[in-house]
């Protein structure tokens, strides 16, 4: 048998924490859209050595939930109006096609799951947590995609929505909104992949996001005779 040792593996424990502390400071406004991040400041104000710290905002970077350039370093997103359209217009499309293919193999207990989760976020706006916000509606959603049983749409709508959740709707979209508003928009979609709603998945989407001038009073028409 060979005298060699086996190489010593790195505990990706500190990065994880690293990445998840920064995660979370993001969720919560801490650092502005665009906003360099240094390397250097954030290692001292965490008291870990610099290297974690480098490791975590390459795995930030890799899920897409901060910009990464050779020659200027790390920075947060800054989403623009017209990156707020081309999303949402992607969106409209996928988490159609999301909710079309999770309707057709949705089980009981998965249904729960996502009542359930409806009424979680409600609660959470009740607190106005909105880095818990936040999260919890990511989940929400991210269900919904699992459920459509296509490995390669969840993956795709979750690199689209994840930088979507943390920054478009951290920054910008904080809910002005009723808990019983919020919850109902979600029911929506619980409503359709019953099987109890007359309402297309595309419709439902509109709704949800509210799209288009014309097409926000027409959803709220829409909205109301659903909830009625």
């Amino acid at each position: 048998m060979s005298t060699s040792r086996l190489p010593i593996l790195k505990s990706e424990a500190l990065r994880v924490r690293v990445a998840e502390a920064i995660r979370q400071a993001l969720l919560e406004g801490r650092f502005k859209p665009g906003e360099d991040l240094s390397e250097v400041a954030i290692a001292r104000e965490m008291d870990v050595s610099r290297g974690p710290v480098r490791e975590a905002l390459l795995v930030l970077a890799q899920q897409g939930l901060i910009a990464h350039s050779h020659n200027h370093g790390f920075s947060v997103l800054g989403f623009t109006d017209r990156d707020h359209a081309e999303i949402d217009a992607v969106r409209l499309e996928l988490e159609s096609l999301a909710l079309t293919l999770a309707r057709a193999r949705i089980t009981p207990d998965e249904l729960d799951l996502l009542e359930r989760a409806t009424s979680r976020m409600a609660a959470i706006i009740r607190k106005n947590s909105s880095a818990q916000w936040v999260r919890s509606e990511l989940e929400f959603h991210e269900l919904v995609w699992e459920l459509s049983g296509n490995r390669w749409l969840s993956d795709c709508l979750h690199r689209v929505m994840v930088p979507y959740f943390h920054y478009e709707t951290a920054f910008r979209l904080e809910p002005q909104i009723t808990d019983q508003r919020f919850a109902e928009l979600h029911q929506i979609y619980v409503d359709f992949l019953k099987g109890a709603s007359k309402l297309t998945a595309k419709e439902c989407v509109r709704i949800h996001l509210g799209l288009g001038h014309g097409e926000t009073a027409d959803a709220s028409k829409a909205l109301e005779a659903v909830v009625s």
